[in-house]
């Protein structure tokens, strides 16, 4: 199929355009900046604008959305709403006026999540009345937009992905790996007790490989919102703690209750509000999305489409950890 993927230069598209084009597709990205991935055709575009979006759907045979807006600011921000809500609007706009008959939207497992403790979470869940984040609302409106416009020569399908880790990661280990080092201080909160999916970036693609080449009108796909994970879930913590011996980072541990971190959450977030400053290090997200079960399971996309993760949990630590080394710790370690 010809594919266009919006967002291809980001962490979750370049391993979509990879794998997609591994597979035989012929792969188009669409984004900001050129893809920095050999062999794919680049469309510099912006997804808040109609005639952008209507023109790099031109020739298309599906559409797999990946293009957003990431922070957990509480804050209602025009930026984020055009690019989460009203680029998907023109993303299943563009994709009836160029009559492109597949959309796979890259939805969130924040669209679940107010809180509440989740283990073993399933497709069942609710959308909460309220969210902890203006990202969380408006990836719950664009994925309810998405799976409204399946019908009528569009086959849409929403794949809710979470907890992504791997190369060219820009929000995770980021936020993580680079303070320990700097810091020589790896600070936990909570009892340890909750778990937690991370999920590997190459699974994920492949899952969404798999779902755009079933999607039609008449696959059970069509409308359908679908969690996807690879590994066992695990404490969020615990998770790094590998890849810090691995990479022969020393560190002291320091731990945080969840009640406390949740007032320092409370007073960040006041400042960052007042001062209308930067974003606050820590928010009340981060502190129950950590500290709180946060898990699910990924039978309905086994039972439908037949995925199964291709990286073992050792081929994915391998490949994070050799990324991880070369592009967060050797720049801070070798002056």
């Amino acid at each position: 199929m010809r594919i266009l993927v919006t967002g291809g230069a980001g962490m979750l598209g370049r391993a979509v355009t990879q794998v997609l084009k591994q597979s035989g597709h012929a792969v188009k990205s669409f984004d900001l900046h050129p893809s920095p991935e050999p062999g794919i055709e680049s469309i510099i575009g912006d997804i808040r604008h109609p005639d952008d979006v209507t023109r790099a759907c031109t020739g298309m045979d599906a559409l797999i959305h990946t293009a957003v807006m990431v922070n957990q600011n509480t804050a209602k921000q025009p930026a984020m709403y055009d690019v989460n809500v009203t680029g998907t609007l023109n993303v299943i706009a563009g994709c009836r006026a160029a009559q492109v008959p597949r959309l796979v939207y890259i939805s969130s497992i924040d669209v679940v999540f107010d809180g509440t403790p989740i283990r073993d979470g399933d497709e069942r869940l609710p959308y909460p009345k309220r969210h902890l984040d203006y990202y969380s609302e408006t990836k719950t409106l664009a994925e309810q937009a998405v799976i409204a416009a399946n019908g009528s020569g569009l086959a849409t399908v929403s794949i809710r992905a979470g907890g992504l880790y791997g190369e060219h990661d820009q929000h995770r280990f980021p936020n993580v790996i680079p303070r320990v080092v700097t810091t020589g201080t790896f600070t936990r909160i909570g009892d340890g007790s909750a778990v937690h999916n991370h999920v590997y970036v190459g699974n994920t693609a492949y899952a969404l490989k798999l779902a755009v080449e079933r999607l039609s009108a008449e696959s059970p796909l069509a409308g359908q919102c679908y969690f996807i994970t690879d590994h066992a879930p695990g404490n969020f913590f615990d998770f790094f703690v590998p890849f810090l011996r691995a990479l022969n980072v020393p560190y002291k541990e320091a731990h945080l209750s969840e009640a406390a971190a949740l007032l320092v959450a409370q007073a960040a977030q006041r400042t960052a509000f007042l001062t209308r400053g930067k974003l606050p290090p820590i928010t009340r997200y981060a502190v129950l999305a950590t500290t709180r079960d946060f898990s699910f399971v990924s039978h309905k996309a086994a039972r439908d489409f037949g995925y199964a993760p291709i990286y073992s949990q050792q081929d994915a630590f391998e490949r994070t950890l050799a990324w991880t080394r070369e592009t967060l710790v050797e720049p801070l370690t070798n002056h």
